[in-house]
C-alpha cells in the first residue's frame, strides 16, 4: 500500500512538470510577439539555423553522391579494349 502511495506521488510529480513545460514556449511566443527588439533577435537566430541547415543538407547530399559514384565505379569497373 505505501508502495502504490509514492507511485502516486510520483506519476502527480511528473504531471505537474510536463504541465509548467508547456507554459514555456508559450511564455516565449508570447514575447516574441510583444518585444521587437526580441523578435528581431529570435528572427535573425532562425535565419543563421536556416542557413546552417541547408549547408549541412548541401553537404550530405554531396557526400552521398560522392558514396554512389564510388559505388557505380566498384560495380562498373572501366573495361580496358
Amino acid at each position: 500500500m505505501n508502495l502504490s502511495v509514492r507511485v502516486r506521488g510520483r506519476v502527480a510529480r511528473a504531471l505537474r512538470w510536463r504541465r509548467a513545460e508547456r507554459e514555456a514556449p508559450f511564455a516565449e511566443l508570447q514575447r516574441i510577439e510583444s518585444d521587437p527588439a526580441f523578435r528581431a533577435l529570435f528572427l535573425a537566430e532562425l535565419e543563421a539555423a536556416i542557413v546552417d541547415r541547408e549547408a549541412e543538407r548541401e553537404a550530405v547530399l554531396a557526400e552521398v553522391a560522392a558514396a554512389a559514384e564510388r559505388l557505380r565505379s566498384l560495380l562498373r569497373p572501366e573495361r580496358a579494349a
